[in-house]
């Protein structure tokens, strides 16, 4: 088989660079070769010897264009038969690198310094496996045409298609005539949205977990299909589904559909490397301007919020005993649209475990509409990703400098989410006011140890030592107002046993409840030990 001015199994250079058209990727130096092999990239392993692969091409990790090693990698590479070596350039200086490049006879490529390695191995790794099917039918279509892609899905397989993310949004379908469609597929072509039912969950987990085309059986008036994941190596990208009307599509038809997914990862992978750039560089801004500092000002400039203030954060934790890496990633999209179908203009970003976004020019009178969405995403992962949440909303902040500590309240709200289960999975600073300013007042105390009342400290070291509950006790009592029959009820204890620990507290951590002084540090004590 042969490929674009190469002989069978190899592929050009400059054809490798059009099919993967992506400006992350260039050549820097005048060698090219003749042709590269269609292996998979080798990747550099500097405490082992060098493989010979001939025409393949090398990744370059951990090599450094100031270092001398780097240009003796060069040689080698090329003494060994690669055709071509990446490598990143970490604003140096390139000409020693390039000079070497030249002389050896290999292709110097260099990728851009935000590229993963990991990212970069899957796209080049795509494109060389969609140009092994050059000689298919899939290989005329243009650049990231995903709808002449569906089409020329539907007239291999022989049923209607629809590419979906993994958001289950419908990137694009199949409009060749004739072809019979059902009222599912009909209204995601309208709203180019998967429509919610109660059987997703379990088809799209058949669908990635399998390596092969999976057959779905119709629920109600809904057709048979079959459907593939699209991968990059591992990493899912989406989906394809073919309407199989009469259920008698082949195990033909199921290997046309694998190729037609390999071809779509590299189609996937091109739509999404052209903006991931920004969207990384976007995301570290982001991040910044969260953590706050001098140039929280400036930063939002940068990202086109200079004057849309009152900003709002909420933050979105995950259990992490259910969120794995690949579903983490696919939360920070769902919250990412989500939020954007909510309010246009809001910006999501992963910092840990927990994903924020960020709202312009928000009502700070009003959290209900924040308070709908949060059930709305709680609900959406929980049907598809099988993953609990817990979304807490920051207090409304006037300006950037100001998005930090709104996002440290947020922060806040989601710790004392995570403590107390029966306060639900959702609140607002607004909601909680009052123990956000005890959770400050707690962080101040740690520093300033003369405000923790001794008694209190006491107590809770004898609880914590013994197992008693005089800490609880008493400050259940406080907060009754010193009712003893509330009290007595809210600790399901009878009152003649509430007085008698109260007696004992005063006996054993010398207590005088008749002291107001005395009794105000103690309770805010307690409290504060209770946070901690």
């Amino acid at each position: 088989m042969a490929t674009e001015s190469g002989s069978p199994g190899n592929i050009t250079l400059p054809a490798l660079l059009r099919v993967l058209a992506s400006p992350a990727v260039t050549l820097r130096s005048h060698a090219i070769p003749p042709a590269l092999s269609l292996t998979s990239p080798a990747l550099h392993d500097p405490h082992a010897p060098m493989e010979a692969i001939p025409g393949a091409i090398l990744l370059g990790l951990g090599l450094h264009p100031a270092e001398p090693l780097t240009t003796s990698i060069v040689r080698e590479a090329a003494a060994a038969g690669f055709a071509a070596l990446v490598i990143k350039q970490y604003a140096q200086e390139l000409g020693h690198v390039i000079a070497a490049a030249d002389r050896s006879g290999i292709a110097l490529l260099v990728v851009d310094d935000d590229i993963g390695w990991r990212q970069l191995d899957t796209l080049l790794d795509s494109a060389l496996k969609a140009s092994a099917e050059a000689g298919s039918t899939l290989s005329t279509l243009g650049v990231g045409d995903l709808f002449a892609l569906a089409n020329a899905i539907a007239a291999m397989v022989g049923g209607a298609t629809a590419i979906e993310n993994l958001q289950e949004q419908v990137l694009a379908y199949s409009t060749l005539a004739h072809q019979p469609i059902d009222e599912d597929r009909r209204q995601g072509i309208l709203g180019r949205q998967v429509p919610y039912l109660p059987e997703n969950a379990g088809q799209y987990a058949a669908v990635f977990r399998s390596r092969g085309v999976v057959r779905i059986e119709g629920v109600g008036s809904a057709l048979d299909r079959l459907a593939i994941a699209v991968r990059a190596g591992r990493e899912p990208l989406g989906s394809i589904w073919v309407v199989d009307q009469d259920g008698d599509l082949d195990a033909g038809a199921e290997q046309a559909l694998e190729r037609a997914a390999e071809l779509a990862a590299l189609h996937m992978l091109r739509a999404r490397s052209a903006y991931d750039l920004a969207r990384q560089q976007r995301a570290e801004f982001l991040r910044n301007l969260m953590e706050g500092g001098e140039d929280a000002t400036l930063i939002a400039e940068q990202l086109g919020l200079r004057n849309s203030g009152p900003f709002m954060v909420i933050a979105v934790q995950p259990d992490m005993g259910q969120a794995t890496e690949m579903t983490l990633g696919r939360l920070v999209d769902l919250v990412a649209t989500e939020c954007e179908v909510h309010r246009r203009g809001a910006q999501c970003v992963l910092m840990g475990t927990t994903i924020y976004a960020l709202f312009s020019e928000v009502d700070p009178s009003s959290f209900r509409p924040i308070e709908s969405l949060a059930r709305r995403i709680t609900e959406r992962s929980r049907v598809s990703l099988a993953v609990e949440l817990r979304i807490a909303a920051g207090p409304a902040a006037a300006s950037a400098s100001e998005i930090a500590r709104a996002r440290h309240q947020a922060d806040l709200v989601l710790l004392m989410l995570g403590s107390n289960p029966a306060t639900g999975t959702y609140a607002s600073a607004s909601e909680v006011r009052s123990k956000l300013a005890l959770l400050d007042l707690a962080a101040h105390v740690r520093t300033t140890p003369n405000l923790m009342s001794a008694a209190a400290e006491s107590i809770t070291a004898c609880d914590a030592r013994t197992g008693s509950e005089y800490a609880k006790t008493l400050r259940t009592y406080l907060d009754c107002s010193r009712d003893s029959a509330r009290t007595a009820a809210e600790l399901s204890l009878h009152q003649n046993t509430l007085r008698y620990r109260l007696k004992r507290v005063g006996d054993l951590f010398d207590v005088d409840l008749d002291q107001p002084e005395d009794t105000l540090l103690l309770w805010l004590s307690l409290h504060l030990l209770e946070l901690n």
